[in-house]
């Protein structure tokens, strides 16, 4: 049910970043794309020049500097690409409220701009990155279930999800994988993220700090079985015209705390007020994803102990005015 070897030019907006600097590594060593030229397209705005450096010596890779929002320099990256994996947005926790209009602007209609542009060119798939946070606060979720997205991060994306069926509805081939929160160790590195933030401060021997009881669930995915899952939504044919969840656990704020407490004993809860959205709680369903043959490969603590293993030497401060 898959894609047969042969030579292929794999666009991937937003490979600079935190999925896309994992991605852009495993994809030259998945045999399936052995014949693979990856095209990284990134405007660069969060300087993740890191995620383009030591990149494997084996790999063919092509780079160009440019925004989803600028039409005739996407169609230049996008010629000749056999698929496009659009990771490019501006990125939020999921129940972010920050700079709404921007964020609109980048993940809707930037989103809208690539399924105009890969229709104009004949695209044969668009792999479409979502986030689990579209159907808003309850759950557990599967596909067919109603979303009722909360914040502009989420409205903004599930509104990109409208703009690939649609696409779709007008000839493109495509597939859209919500992914839950990514957490893990990767080249080009993102802490606003709970999993991310927290296993940050511990690192550096400072308290956690929770928003609200810690009790609300958070569907997370480490970055490289999220990676793993937009690789086999490349592959397989079954995936076409679909849409996937790709969650593997769904901790509250507290089992991640206390997962990391395990590991570093002298770690600190500290908890803190809360806005409303911090509170919200939602859970995603993966049932779909491993019809698939999807398996996760790394649990919560394995995933937290390897980004954890990057920070040594920190103490924790007796006096701590500022987190």
């Amino acid at each position: 049910m898959t894609q047969p070897n042969k030579a292929q030019l794999i666009l991937v907006t937003g490979g600079a970043g935190y999925i896309g600097s994992q991605l852009i590594r495993d994809l030259v060593a998945d045999p399936r794309f052995a014949n693979a030229t990856i095209r990284i397209y990134d405007n660069m705005q969060r300087q993740h020049y890191c995620g383009l450096m030591d990149l494997p010596t084996r790999g063919r890779y092509e780079f160009i500097r440019g925004d989803i929002l600028d039409r005739l320099n996407l169609e230049r990256a996008m010629h000749g690409a056999t698929s496009v994996i659009h990771l490019a947005a501006l990125v939020r926790t999921p129940l972010s409220f920050d700079q709404p209009e921007w964020t609109e602007q980048v993940n809707h209609w930037g989103t809208a701009m690539v399924v105009d542009c890969a229709l104009n060119m004949g695209l044969p798939h668009l792999l479409y990155v979502s986030s689990a946070s579209v159907y808003g606060p309850g759950g557990p979720f599967r596909e067919e279930d109603v979303c009722r997205p909360v914040g502009p991060y989420a409205i903004s994306k599930r509104k990109g999800e409208e703009e690939v069926i649609q696409g779709g509805k007008r000839g493109l081939p495509f597939t859209i994988v919500r992914l839950g929160t990514t957490f893990g160790y990767a080249p080009a590195m993102r802490f606003d993220a709970v999993a991310d933030r927290l296993t940050y401060l511990v690192g550096v021997g400072r308290p956690m700090v929770i928003h609200g009881s810690g009790e609300q669930i958070r569907p997370h995915i480490h970055i490289r079985d999220a990676s793993t899952v937009l690789r086999l939504a490349l592959t397989d044919f079954r995936a076409r015209g679909e849409i996937f969840n790709a969650v593997t656990l769904n901790p509250t704020v507290n089992q991640i705390a206390q997962t990391l407490q395990t590991i570093r004993p002298g770690a600190s809860i500290r908890y803190t007020d809360q806005d409303i959205l911090t509170e919200l709680s939602f859970e995603v369903d993966s049932i779909k994803l491993m019809g698939l043959g999807f398996q996760p490969e790394l649990n919560l603590e394995q995933g937290l102990r390897e980004m954890l293993g990057h920070w040594q030497g920190f103490r924790p401060l007796v006096v701590d005015s500022m987190v």
